[in-house]
């Protein structure tokens, strides 16, 4: 950076006090690419995005500055200025690498996770990344194709041996190749709807949705939006006899565990049986998930993992969440007519393939980047984004398609969750500012439907 930015002053100099007239235009667009990709490295989007932007205006023609763009847009859940810049690089340059993976994540935002997978196979193809194969490991799972995510972990661990994290994907590969040899995940066909009541801990305000896991009594397990993957407790597992697999670590809110694998062959959620569903597993205890009382913690689970073909609907105000597949009704609930109030707004994914990612304006700012995340009973707000805002913790407002909520408290957050790559989160959207509404996830269309 400091190298660029000399550069940057030198070439000044010699445009206001050299004898040369040409303008310098190569030596511009080098530095601005440069720039570019500095800021994006150390984490910072915003300043890349600017810096090529200048240097586009300079080489129109520069497919990687095309591409430092489009990634940096990215970053910043412009997903649809980022598929434009980043379409216009791979045209410009059929073998920018980088180009083809940055169009894989703006699929996967779509939920388009075949397309995601193809273009991240051209990307690695093209250039043997462990970004690439690390990628495409967490497409293929979000996808459901276990053999073809341990196949990206194995082309990932070739590539990055000596990644610290190494170990842990170790494990979970050898896990995901088990997974892998038969169907995952899977629903009877004649499954076209699922109703079951949930329970809210007053104060914690989650969803306790009760299950069956293998034909044992039922359990009470936290329906999270927010989880990266299914997760179970290791202590009901033993008494369960579930068969736990050896795994890195487990990170959760603020805490972490003692991690490791398991599958469970059955779940039942309400009439519905879902077979052979993935876990991670963690200790409860060290996570603060088990101590709630009267209310036994047995596993979390996203419903983009488990309930991807069907539009998910917690009904806040009712206690009950409701999904329906698509194909028998859950694509046709946006449009539906009705008489509450109703509002209708596009999500995106992030990089992992599951958290849904909400635009939204928090005090009247711009649209800032937050996980919609049902498994968390507060709002949390990135702590620089806080102090640039101004934000009063105490007492702040939040719009979301149309939606406006007033004299909203959150907590200031100070870690970004998730991969470098990933969509530069601002913020947590949880439980207060979904209280008593109807809120459908619709991952076929990619929005989120408000009612009262």
């Amino acid at each position: 950076m400091e190298e660029y930015r000399r550069a940057q002053g030198l070439l000044g100099l010699e445009l206001l006090y050299g004898s040369s007239e040409r303008y310098f235009y190569d030596e511009t667009a080098a530095i601005h690419r440069g720039l570019a990709e500095s800021y994006l490295d150390l984490g910072d989007p915003h300043p890349a995005a600017v810096e090529a932007v200048r240097g586009v205006n300079v080489a129109e023609d520069d497919a990687r500055l095309w591409t430092l763009l489009g990634l940096a847009r990215y970053r910043l859940a412009d997903i649809d200025a980022a598929a434009e810049a980043l379409a216009r690089a791979t045209t410009l340059d059929p073998t920018d690498a980088d180009g083809w993976w940055g169009l894989g994540l703006v699929a996967a935002a779509r939920n388009r996770l075949e397309e995601a997978r193809e273009r991240g196979r051209r990307a690695l193809a093209t250039r043997p990344d462990p970004r690439y194969a690390l990628a495409l490991a967490h497409w293929a799972a979000a996808d459901g194709d276990y053999a073809a995510a341990a196949a990206g972990l194995d082309t990932f661990l070739r590539l990055a041996p000596d990644d610290p994290r190494a170990e842990g994907y170790d494990n979970l590969r050898r896990f995901w190749e088990r997974v892998g040899e038969a169907p995952a995940v899977r629903f009877d066909p004649r499954v076209t709807r699922i109703q079951v009541n949930f329970d809210l801990k007053p104060g914690d305000e989650i969803p306790y949705v009760p299950v069956r896991i293998d034909d044992g009594d039922p359990v009470y397990v936290l329906l999270d939006t927010g989880a990266e993957r299914n997760v179970i407790d290791r202590e009901y597992a033993r008494q369960a006899g579930i068969e736990v697999w050896p795994g890195g670590r487990l990170h959760g809110a603020y805490r972490s565990s003692a991690g490791g694998h398991a599958l469970v062959d059955r779940l039942q959620i309400g009439s519905a049986v879902v077979e052979r569903v993935p876990f991670a597993v963690g200790d409860f205890g060290a996570l603060n998930l088990r101590g709630q009382g009267e209310w036994y913690i047995a596993a979390v689970l996203n419903p983009a993992i488990v309930l991807r073909e069907f539009l998910v609907v917690l009904d806040y105000g009712h206690r009950r969440i409701e999904a329906i597949r698509y194909g028998s009704g859950g694509e046709d609930y946006a449009v539906r007519r009705t008489r509450i109030r109703k509002s209708v707004t596009p999500f995106f994914l992030d990089a992992n393939g599951v958290w849904p990612v909400l635009p939204a304006r928090v005090d009247g700012s711009r649209e800032l980047p937050l996980l919609a995340d049902t498994g968390a009973s507060d709002l949390l707000i990135d702590r620089e984004t806080a102090a640039a805002l101004r934000l009063d913790p105490r007492r702040f407002s939040v719009e979301a398609g149309g939606r406006l909520e007033t004299d909203l408290r959150g907590l200031l957050l100070d870690a970004e969750p998730g991969e470098a790559w990933g969509i530069e989160l601002r913020g947590i959207l949880g439980f207060p500012f979904f209280r008593g509404k109807r809120v459908a996830f619709d991952y076929e269309n990619m929005l989120l439907i408000l009612e009262d």
